[in-house]
């Protein structure tokens, strides 16, 4: 090879060398500039008043926003059993339901969602009963919650809609497949209507955890959005035809999906460092206008016997809500409890205190 070859060559690959080089680096500074796209604007801040606080010894992850009024729904883990309404600045204004075994009384309250201004439902599953409360009259219909028409609730809201109850549920004995249904419709009274969704295609009949479904209901369009606790894969299904309308296929880079589990760990703090280093947790769909939202947590891998809920990592994936692309993450300073009906994300921001934030996710340029 002649010296000028030679010389061409080295040249060449210099070029190349630099260019690979460069592209990386650019390619660095698009994936971290598409990582800051997005931010956490407050709303409004408040904390639960005294009276509210005294009935919310284990506050539980799911906030129900009231359909009709600007009221927040609560409950606790375990006891106090009942539900805690207050209004937007924390102010308690009734609680719903005492421990007991009688028409008015409650076991567990982890199961509920609000009809109207006026009516509350609350299932409780030791009981085997759907209660449905009238604030104003103060009266209680009672509906059996029949576990043997083949399906179990496991959504923590429950969401009414064009007189029909919707809930995330699983089918007993069956394998969950995309063919599967994972929402379940009622009537008034109760009764199962109708099912339908379908599973994320990655567990395609196989065993495995978290298959429990969390949903974000768009009654206006006719769409459930739904999500399993194991993956991040968001699918838009029509309430009216049962139709898969749509589904989301990039994950939020911060969102982990191990194989290393398959049934849950008997030993806490195994389960624990699982969640921490190898697996996240979908806890709640939710939407607005334009985007999708996915809140998903990754636990801090320190076991504590009550678990500190702020000192987790929280997460919220964004997507588009027509396209179902993926647009970015951005993670929270708390723990998501839920959304309000215009579609702002309720944060736990003050644990301590019982301070709640209600944030609306925008772009940085905003």
């Amino acid at each position: 090879m002649s010296k000028r070859m030679k010389y061409c060559f080295k040249k060449s690959t210099f070029i190349f060398i630099s260019i690979i080089i460069l592209g990386v680096f650019f390619s660095g500074c698009v994936n971290k500039k598409e990582q800051e796209k997005l931010k956490a604007v407050p709303i409004h801040d408040f904390e639960l008043s005294e009276t509210t606080q005294e009935y919310l010894l284990r506050l539980y992850t799911q906030v129900v926003d009231n359909p009709d009024k600007d009221e927040l729904l609560f409950t606790n883990y375990g006891s106090v059993v009942g539900v805690v309404i207050t209004d937007y600045q924390g102010n308690f204004i009734e609680k719903i339901g005492e421990k007991g075994r009688g028409p008015k009384e409650l076991l567990t309250s982890r199961f509920f969602g609000a009809r109207d201004s006026n009516k509350v439902l609350i299932l409780d599953k030791a009981l085997a009963l759907f209660k449905l409360y009238n604030r104003e009259s103060g009266e209680v219909s009672l509906y059996p919650y029949e576990v043997k028409t083949g399906i179990s609730i496991t959504s923590r809201n429950i969401s009414f809609c064009n007189d029909m109850w919707y809930a995330g549920g699983q089918m007993l004995d069956v394998a969950p497949r995309p063919s599967t249904p994972t929402i379940a419709k009622f009537d008034k009274n109760l009764s199962l209507i109708d099912t339908l969704g379908g599973y994320d295609p990655f567990f395609n009949g196989r065993k495995d955890i978290l298959q429990e479904t969390s949903y974000s209901l768009d009654c206006e369009n006719e769409i459930v959005y739904t999500v399993q606790g194991k993956t991040p894969k968001i699918q838009a299904f029509s309430t009216a035809t049962g139709d898969l309308l749509g589904s989301t296929e990039i994950h939020p880079p911060s969102f982990k999906v191990s194989e290393k589990f398959i049934t849950m760990a008997s030993n806490p703090q195994e389960m624990s460092r699982y969640l921490s280093e190898e697996q996240s947790i979908s806890l709640h769909l939710a939407h607005n206008d334009s985007y999708l939202y996915l809140v998903f947590r990754n636990d801090s891998g320190i076991y504590k016997r009550n678990r500190v809920l702020n000192e987790s990592s929280h997460f919220v994936g964004v997507y588009d809500k027509n396209t179902f692309d993926f647009i970015g993450e951005v993670k929270v300073s708390g723990a998501i409890l839920g959304t309000t009906k215009r579609g702002n994300l309720i944060m736990l921001k003050d644990e301590e205190n019982l301070g709640i934030q209600i944030i609306e996710i925008v772009p940085t340029s905003s």
